[in-house]
């Protein structure tokens, strides 16, 4: 991969209307995996009034609602056509992955399922279908699935640009880099330098990574919203680890201004608001989407950091939904969740418990974080060890690590050392 950054701009701008990409999941945003987490929720959530409301119905005005009918019809009319399935499912993952709403991963799995079932499924349905394992945060499964791809079809664009975020949320760089490489042969300078810059901004290379993020920010009046939504996503995750408060929340403005009311996004300007002492700020900035896990719990976190009298209805509010995520199965917040133990519910051994569990299943920045974190409230440096070894190896530089990692060297090296007895000479 050619590391200069001296390129044509106007070809690199042009090179993005080449690539059209249905799926976007920003490093900001890795969520973790469904295994049903052991916390100490049992009873069952039982509504206090008849008029709590248990699920909002999309609503027929949105454009993207009256959508799914016309591909339902097609779908229907068509049964054994693999592309309207394809288009019908699409629709759904990027639905429910702008909404926050986990039932549309399980609405667009059933629709491609027939065509799984066959002993060579079309790419498109297998794209389609380890897109959703990725969103549902079966990594492994999902990357396995991946790779089968790509010995059917090398250059598909798609299934490397998964298999890279993938790999990099894994902390498998090695892999990551090479997928970058091959994204620059495939699809040109642009999608190269979106994937170089995030893996350099995940290994101590935050400068770098923002040079390489410059050229691509406006990628052209003709690139979908959803792509500079993207882009300043990652500009601005690259920025906060840099410390450079004031130009992430640039660019996590442009990003709403491209992608507004997009859940991952209000999520993950909602954290960076409240670590920033901006907690009303991050009310002000979800509190109309509580639909939403993510932007519920940013909520609930910011209300008790304000200490509002609406923190405690609303704390039970999110251990209902969590209770229910775990009798589900499908708990995709693990390292929200232990978050959340840390941080609002005081429970730093749950926390650790929890954060342990996900550091199992993927290792983006905020996994490295809360597990440091949890460590730190323990007293139990040595359960870091794991996270203290992926940042040597990556080294991985972020203004909210650094310190902890500083506390935990600090507390290993105070630690007693422990000697064997001297052993005892024969007589």
């Amino acid at each position: 991969m050619n590391d200069s950054h001296g390129g044509n701009v106007d070809e690199v701008r042009r090179s993005s209307c080449c690539v059209v990409l249905r799926f976007f999941l920003p490093l900001l945003l890795m969520l973790p995996i469904t295994l049903a987490a052991q916390t100490p929720r049992e009873a069952p959530y039982i509504p206090a009034a008849d008029s709590v409301v248990l699920q909002l119905v999309p609503p027929r005005t949105d454009p993207r609602v009256r959508q799914f009918d016309q591909l339902r019809s097609d779908l229907s009319t068509h049964p054994q056509d693999a592309a309207k399935a394809v288009l019908l499912a699409i629709a759904y993952v990027d639905y429910g992955r702008s909404t926050g709403d986990a039932r549309y991963l399980g609405r667009a799995m059933a629709v491609i399922q027939p065509f799984m079932a066959s002993p060579a499924p079309p790419v498109p349905i297998m794209l389609v279908h380890a897109t959703i394992q990725q969103s549902r945060h079966f990594f492994q499964a999902s990357r396995d699935e991946l790779m089968q791809i790509l010995k059917r079809d090398p250059g598909n664009v798609q299934a490397l640009l998964t298999l890279a975020t993938v790999a990099m949320v894994q902390g498998d760089h090695a892999l990551a880099n090479k997928l970058c490489v091959d994204l620059t042969n495939e699809a040109g300078n642009f999608m190269g330098m979106i994937c170089s810059a995030s893996l350099r901004g995940l290994s101590g290379q935050g400068a770098q990574a923002n040079a390489l993020f410059s050229y691509v920010e406006d990628p052209g009046p003709k690139a979908p919203p959803a792509i500079s939504a993207w882009i300043e996503g990652l500009m601005a995750d690259n920025a906060a680890r840099m410390g450079l408060a004031d130009q992430a929340d640039t660019h996590f403005k442009k990003a709403l201004q491209q992608a507004p009311g997009d859940n991952f996004l209000l999520a993950d300007y909602g954290e960076f608001l409240i670590d920033h002492g901006r907690a009303k700020e991050a009310i002000d900035l979800v509190g109309g989407d509580s639909q939403s896990d993510t932007s519920f719990l940013v909520l609930v976190t910011a209300e008790k950091a304000l200490d509002l009298p609406k923190a405690k209805t609303d704390m039970a509010e999110m251990d209902a939904r969590f209770r229910s995520m775990d009798q589900r199965g499908d708990h995709v917040f693990m390292r929200e969740e232990a978050s959340y133990l840390l941080h609002v519910e005081h429970s730093p051994k749950a926390a650790l418990d929890l954060a342990t569990q996900n550091w199992q299943v993927q290792r983006a920045p905020k996994d490295v974080r809360v597990y440091l974190e949890a460590a730190l409230a323990t007293n139990d440096p040595a359960a870091a060890t794991p996270a203290l070894d992926f940042i040597n190896s990556t080294h991985l530089n972020d203004v909210s690590i650094n310190p902890l990692v500083a506390q935990l060297h600090a507390l290993q090296a105070a630690a007693p050392s422990v000697t064997s007895a001297p052993k005892r000479s024969s007589p």
